[in-house]
């Protein structure tokens, strides 16, 4: 399965979430951080491994990154618990959809990390983030030719 499906199953899994609509969970675009938004996922390539199991059959660990944005509300202390809250979001969502709603070939998804923050200021305020990596590993069959 290519990375463009492996994320889309993921933002539409975010997406799942009451939260988290199309307004403001993306796939690589970041314009929609700010706009009086309570928060903000954006969805970016993160990497991805590849190993051979057999003659026929490969597994894939792919790394979605996301992006995590909200408000910066002057006080590190109410920043955290707000962080907290959307990351724990996210996390509950991949949880709860660990093949990713039946994506093919996905055979596990799941936060593996958070990295330290980003801060982006606009025009519309300021906002801090934090990137998260959601790995989803998937089974496939390479289609050899020789």
């Amino acid at each position: 399965m290519a990375y463009s499906t492996i994320e889309a199953a993921v933002a539409a899994v975010i997406i799942k979430h009451a939260d988290y609509d199309a307004t403001n969970c993306t796939q690589g675009d970041y314009r929609i951080v700010g706009h009086g938004k309570a928060r903000a996922a954006v969805l970016t390539y993160g990497g991805v491994v590849e190993e051979e199991l057999s003659i026929g059959l490969l597994r894939r660990r792919w790394t979605v990154s996301v992006d995590l944005f909200v408000p910066w509300p002057g006080q590190e202390v109410t920043w955290e618990a707000n962080m907290a809250t959307e990351r724990e979001k996210i996390a509950v969502q991949i949880a709860a959809w660990p093949k990713l709603d039946a994506a093919a070939n996905v055979i596990a998804a799941h936060l593996r990390t958070g990295a330290m923050p980003i801060e982006a200021t606009l025009d519309r305020g300021s906002y801090k983030g934090q990137r998260l990596a959601i790995e989803v590993e998937e089974m496939v069959s390479p289609g050899r030719q020789e």
